[in-house]
């Protein structure tokens, strides 16, 4: 087994004893009457991730309702162990979602419940292998001022015309589903963009009375006429549909990076293996699968989460 790999797996194995000990802290006083709600599509190996990354948030942000979409495989244990960290909890089967003409999988389900919350409550999509360790002012102030957001990148830090993105994607190399789309932003006829927002769906707020169920169902089945069934059903393509929702939103924006970034995507450098280097600097990291356990900087933070803010609940 190559060194690195071997490393991977030691760093995974060392995060999971560290995460299994957010089960010991204590339940999280969540409303379902509150006008957030945070959503996160969990399977069974995630559930510790799941309850860091939903309790971390949850204490910054403040009151709260909380939902989980169960992909299929939670083990009614699993979901016993869900209530008994959250006062008020919402459990939706993937299956009881109707995606109608959208594709089916790929967290497609995810986005669709996402958008019929919103018609009543402010959406907050936060993905399992996220984790919060310091307040979320711009967050809080998305919510008061019902604004959309997305977590970004350091080169797409504001939204950007959809004619500069389109030119500029078909510049670029490779055929992923995100980027076909891109190239597709000015041909589009079900939708008329003025701004594009390029983002990733781990952390995303969706508004009250946003872009709609049978606006996203409409782009869909235009951008599968123009891509291909295959392609359109690429893992990926709902990446990209939460961008579009976002994009068409009013007034929306990208939250400032590194405050909030995807861990190691870009790299900051030597210092990206230094727990120091994030606590007090960076609010909520993603720690995007590629590079979830090259060091063990997840396994620290998550120490650090459970030490200063979960024991004390």
């Amino acid at each position: 087994m190559p060194l690195n790999n071997l490393q991977t797996k030691i760093n995974k194995a060392l995060f999971q004893k560290v995460a299994f000990n957010v089960r010991a802290t204590g339940m999280y006083p969540s409303n379902e009457d509150a006008n957030v709600v945070l959503l996160s599509q969990v399977y069974h190996g995630a559930v510790d991730m799941a309850l860091l990354a939903l309790k971390s948030f949850a204490f910054q942000l403040g009151r709260c309702a909380i939902e989980i979409v169960d992909d299929g495989s939670l083990t009614d244990e699993d979901k016993k162990l869900f209530k008994a960290h959250f006062s008020d909890l919402t459990i939706t089967n993937i299956n009881d979602i109707d995606v109608g003409h959208c594709p089916r999988g790929g967290t497609w389900e995810r986005l669709i419940r996402i958008l019929e919350l919103s018609r009543e409550r402010y959406v907050i999509q936060v993905d399992t292998d996220t984790l919060t360790m310091s307040a979320i002012p711009e967050i809080s102030k998305a919510v008061s001022e019902n604004r959309a957001f997305t977590i970004g990148n350091p080169i797409f830090s504001f939204p950007v015309s959809p004619e500069y993105m389109s030119a500029l994607s078909k510049r670029w190399q490779g055929a992923h589903v995100q980027v076909e789309t891109e190239r597709a932003l000015t041909t589009l006829q079900s939708e008329r963009f003025q701004k594009y927002c390029r983002g990733c769906s781990a952390l995303t707020g969706f508004p009250i009375m946003g872009p709609s169920f049978e606006r996203l169902e409409a782009l869909s089945l235009e951008l599968e006429s123009k891509l291909g069934h295959i392609k359109w059903n690429e893992w990926g393509s709902e990446q990209v549909a939460s961008n579009l929702m976002v994009s068409l939103s009013d007034d929306p924006f990208i939250l400032p990076w590194p405050k909030y970034a995807n861990y190691g995507f870009p790299s900051t450098g030597k210092g990206n293996k230094d727990p120091d280097n994030f606590i007090g600097k960076v609010s909520t990291l993603h720690f995007i699968g590629s590079h979830r356990f090259s060091s063990r900087v997840y396994e620290k933070l998550s120490q650090y989460v459970i030490n200063e803010f979960l024991r004390h609940l």
